[in-house]
C-alpha cells in the first residue's frame, strides 16, 4: 500500500521523496527496505542524510553490478515530473560520477562479495558519509527525523515524484550541491576501509553455531564504529587473519552420553508427567487435583550422571599502557584466535580486560557469539594495580569453585612489569588452573609469579618483529594452551637460562 494521506507531509514522505535522485536500481524490492534499516541505524548514531544517497552507496557495498545485482541508471521518468533549478543537471551528473567512481573501486567490489550485515553496511555508510554530513550547514538536516518503516507493503509502491511537490526542495538541492563538493572526499573514504577489519568480522560471524549472530544479539554501533576506524583495531585484525586459518580447522567437540537412560533410581514429589506413577491416576479426580496443589504426587526418579565440575575457560587481557604497540596486537589477536579455538571445542568462555581494575565480563556461550569489536577498540586510560585486580579475581573464582563447582582454567595475557604477589598467585592457583602469558619488553626481566604459574609462555620482545615469527609463536601457544589443562599433572614451560638465573636473583 501507498503512503497513507494523513502522512504524506511527513518525514517518510519527505524521505520517499529524494528518491527521485537516485541512481542505483536494483532487481529486488527490499533495496529500498535495507535502506530504511541503514537510515534507521545511523540516525541512532546521529547521521540523518537524505535517503537517495544512503540507498545508492549501500547497494553499491552489498550488492554487485550487474545481472541478479544492481545497474547504475538515472529515474529519468521520475526526474521529468519534477521542476530542476537551473544548475542541478551538472550536480546530478557529478553524483552520477561519483557513483561510477565508487563501483569501479576494488574495495567496493571486495565488500560486495562478503554479504555484509545491516548494522556493518550502517557502521561503513557513517564513516564515508560522516564527515560530509557534519560539514553540510543546513539548520534543518535533523528536523522532524523518526525511525522509517521497515514495512514492503508500504516501501515497496511509493511514486517519488509525487511526494516531492508536497516539500520545499532547496535543502535537498543544497545536500546535493554539497555533496558533489565534497565528491572526492568520499571517495577517499571509501577507499580507506579496511578490509582485513571487515573480514575479520565477516569470519565470525560465517563460523558461529548459529550462523548469524556471532557478533552478539544486539550489535554495540559505537564499538564496531570504533573498531573500523582505529589503526590499531587494524593491526589487530591484520595479525587475527593470520592465525584463523590455521584455529579454524578445528571441528566443534560432540559430546557423548554415558549415564544409563533407563531404570529408576528413587521415588519422587517432582517430576515430569511422563514418570508419573501409575497408581497416582487411581484417585478420584477431586482427590488427584488436591495431590497437585499439594505437590503430593509420586514420580519415579531416573539415573543420572551428576557433573560435580563443569569448566570455565576465563581469559584475562591487560590493557594498561605497556600493552599498546606491538604487544597489544599480539594480546588481542592470540585472544581472538584462543577464543575461537575454545569455543569451537564447546567450552563456555569468559573475557575481561584488567589495568587497575577488571573490566567488563563478556561472556561467550556454547553458541560462539563473539563481540569482536568490543575487543578490537576497547582501550584503557587508567594506570595499573595489579594486586587490587587478582585479590578481586581470587574472591571470584573461590565463589565460582565453591558456590557453582566450575572448575575454573585461567589464561593471563600481560607483560614483563607485571607484579603479583608469590602469596597471591599461589592462593590463586589452589582455585584455578593458572596458565601464563607474558610478552617480555625489551629487557628480559622474568616477574616473580611466573615460576608459581601452572603452565607458562615467554614471548620476547625480538619475535613481535617479524611477521613470521609472530604468526608462529602465537599458533604455538593455542595449541599448548587448549591442551595445557587437559594434561595429567600441571606443568611449567621452562624459561631460558638466563631468565632462570635472573629469576633467582630477583
Amino acid at each position: 500500500m501507498p503512503i497513507p494521506v494523513e502522512r504524506r507531509r511527513s518525514y517518510l514522505a519527505r524521505q520517499a521523496a529524494t528518491m527521485v535522485l537516485s541512481h542505483v536500481q536494483a532487481d529486488t524490492p527490499m533495496a529500498l527496505v535495507r535502506a530504511a534499516a541503514w537510515a534507521n541505524s545511523l540516525s541512532r548514531m546521529g547521521v540523518n542524510l537524505p535517503l537517495f544517497v544512503i540507498h545508492d552507496i549501500g547497494v553499491m557495498l552489498s550488492m554487485t553490478r550487474g545481472a541478479g545485482g544492481y545497474v547504475l541508471r538515472a529515474r529519468e521518468s521520475q526526474l521529468a515530473r519534477i521542476q530542476l533549478p537551473p544548475n542541478a543537471k551538472p550536480q546530478i551528473d557529478q553524483y552520477r560520477r561519483l557513483l561510477e567512481n565508487i563501483a569501479a573501486s576494488e574495495v567496493t567490489e571486495r565488500l560486495a562479495g562478503l554479504r555484509l550485515r545491516d548494522e556493518m553496511i550502517a557502521v561503513l555508510l557513517s564513516r564515508i558519509l560522516g564527515d560530509t554530513y557534519n560539514r553540510w550547514r543546513d539548520r534543518t538536516k535533523a528536523a522532524g527525523v523518526e525511525a522509517l518503516p521497515l514495512d514492503l507493503g508500504i516501501l515497496g509502491e511509493i511514486d517519488y515524484a509525487d511526494h516531492f511537490r508536497d516539500f520545499d526542495p532547496r535543502s535537498l538541492w543544497g545536500f546535493v550541491e554539497h555533496l558533489v563538493a565534497q565528491a572526492m572526499h568520499v571517495y577517499t573514504q571509501v577507499e580507506l576501509i579496511d578490509l582485513d577489519t571487515v573480514r575479520l568480522l565477516g569470519l565470525f560471524k560465517e563460523d558461529s553455531a548459529s550462523g548469524s549472530e556471532a557478533l552478539g544479539g544486539a550489535i554495540d554501533l559505537v564499538d564496531l564504529f570504533a573498531a573500523l576506524g582505529s589503526p590499531e583495531a587494524n593491526d589487530v585484525a591484520n595479525f587475527s587473519l593470520d592465525l584463523l586459518p590455521s584455529v579454524l580447522e578445528t571441528r566443534r567437540s560432540t559430546g557423548a552420553q554415558t549415564f544409563s537412560v533407563d531404570g529408576y533410581a528413587s521415588i519422587e514429589r517432582k517430576g515430569n508427567i511422563d514418570s508419573l506413577v501409575l497408581s497416582e491416576l487411581a484417585y478420584d479426580r477431586e482427590i488427584f487435583e488436591q495431590k497437585v496443589v499439594d505437590n503430593e504426587l509420586l514420580y519415579y526418579g531416573r539415573d543420572k550422571q551428576r557433573e560435580d565440575e563443569r569448566r570455565l575457560q576465563y581469559l584475562l587481557i591487560d590493557c594498561s599502557a605497556s600493552m599498546r604497540g606491538q604487544r597489544q596486537v599480539f594480546a588481542r589477536g592470540l585472544a581472538l584466535a584462543l577464543i575461537k579455538k575454545l569455543t569451537l571445542e564447546g567450552d563456555e568462555i569468559w573475557v575481561r580486560f584488567f589495568d587497575s581494575r577488571l573490566h567488563e565480563t563478556v561472556k561467550i556461550g556454547r553458541s560462539g557469539q563473539v563481540p569482536v569489536p568490543y575487543l578490537l577498540s576497547f582501550r584503557s586510560e587508567r594506570g595499573r594495580n595489579y594486586g587490587k585486580v587478582f585479590r578481586q579475581l581470587l574472591v571470584e573464582v573461590t565463589r565460582l569453585r565453591r558456590e557453582q563447582k566450575r572448575r575454573v582454567v585461567m589464561y593471563v595475557i600481560t607483560h614483563g612489569q607485571c607484579h603479583i604477589e608469590p602469596e597471591l598467585t599461589t592462593a590463586l592457583k589452589q582455585q584455578a588452573f593458572l596458565y601464563g602469558i607474558v610478552c617480555l619488553p625489551s629487557s628480559d626481566h622474568l616477574p616473580e609469579f611466573v615460576p608459581l604459574l601452572d603452565r607458562s609462555q615467554i614471548v620476547h620482545a625480538d619475535a613481535l618483529t617479524s611477521r613470521a615469527e609472530r604468526q608462529r609463536r602465537a599458533l604455538d601457544i593455542v595449541g599448548d594452551a587448549t591442551q595445557a589443562p587437559k594434561g595429567a599433572r600441571p606443568t611449567t614451560t621452562a624459561p631460558s637460562a638466563s631468565l632462570r638465573m635472573q629469576a633467582v636473583k630477583s
